[in-house]
């Protein structure tokens, strides 16, 4: 990997964490940062009560005993600091020397100093969660095109580029309302290099076409993990926490430059990866989550559904859950 792509990645990486620490101090209750200044440490320090709730109510659905409360809330609120280097400082004040005699201060017109600056917190990206404005229309296949290349030699992962035929980038409209995004590719998408052409794709083309009434050239089409994971025996498996991390600035591009309004994650693994969060599927599904200023669904991956049939009806009601967000109605339906 040469060292501009090395300094890219770092980037969004970087761009990545500060995101979600400053979602984590948002759901926390934190609406301000203070601004440091010289020789003057400002820690935050935010009230237990958000935090407890946020706990509470976030990352544990059902009800918790109250010590595994205490202990979320002790390590949230060790971790509210934002880094240094995120922070603006002001400039130091200015020493004033000790006069020998003292006197009441004469009226001005010279405005008081007022208390440091705070820093919204959410100021620091754009309302709708990404570091950049949105490309023009005109520009976002192009975007998609280089990013691609890029993706094409990336070197991160030695046993995936020894196994892989060639990277799978994505595949449909630069400027979608709704971008679905899955797993890693199966053997067709490896040979192919285009994701969910096989079997599990097949399905993912009916819930788009029948189930929702738009087609995949209307969609956006990616994978967490842009090369094929396979075991020993040349199987597929599931991508591993490593090479998710090395695809997320990939994939976190790719949401960048399309735009979408709507995100539909197929499986555990794709949800974890771009929502961030350890929860399980039964979790994250059959609910709404906010994203980037993106509306979230999550729901099972194709290829699960082919070996669970029964499940469909499940997945059924999470496309449903999807269209009425978007503002659609099943073909057929008036």
């Amino acid at each position: 990997m040469t060292s501009t792509m090395r300094d890219s990645n770092a980037r969004f990486q970087g761009l990545r964490q500060i995101r979600q620490r400053l979602e984590a101090l948002r759901l926390a209750g934190v609406t301000e940062i203070p601004r440091l200044v010289r020789g003057r440490p400002a820690p935050l320090k935010p009230s237990l009560t958000p935090l407890r709730k946020s706990v509470e109510t976030e990352f544990h659905p059902s009800p918790i005993d109250s010590k595994t409360v205490e202990r979320a809330v002790a390590v949230a609120a060790s971790d509210q600091a934002p880094p240094a280097s995120i922070v603006p400082t002001a400039p130091a004040l200015p020493t004033v020397a000790a006069s020998p005699v003292l006197k009441a201060p004469e009226r001005t017109n010279r405005p008081t100093r007022s208390s440091p600056t705070s820093v919204i917190a959410t100021a620091l990206f754009e309302e709708d969660g990404f570091a950049t404005p949105p490309l023009p229309s005109d520009q976002r296949s192009n975007a998609l095109t280089v990013l691609a290349e890029e993706v094409s030699s990336c070197q991160a992962c030695p046993a995936l580029v020894a196994s892989r035929t060639q990277t799978v980038f994505g595949v449909g409209s630069p400027t979608a309302r709704l971008m679905f995004i899955g797993e890693a590719p199966g053997e067709e998408e490896d040979a192919k290099g285009v994701p969910f052409v096989g079997r599990a794709g097949q399905l993912l083309t009916d819930m788009i076409v029948k189930g929702m009434g738009l087609t995949r050239d209307q969609v956006y089409i990616a994978n967490a993990c842009k090369c094929r994971p396979t075991d020993a025996e040349g199987r597929n498996r599931t991508p591993d926490p490593s090479e998710i991390r090395n695809c997320a600035s990939y994939l976190d591009r790719q949401i960048e430059i399309v735009r979408p309004e709507f995100l539909c994650l197929l499986g555990k693994t794709a949800a974890q990866a771009v929502l961030g969060t350890p929860l399980p599927l039964a979790q994250l599904r059959k609910r709404l989550h906010r994203h980037r200023g993106m509306t979230v669904v999550v729901t099972f991956h194709p290829a699960y559904l082919l070996r669970n049939p029964s499940d469909k009806k499940e997945a059924w009601e999470d496309l449903k859950m999807l269209m009425s967000a978007m503002g659609l109605k099943p073909p057929g339906r008036s």
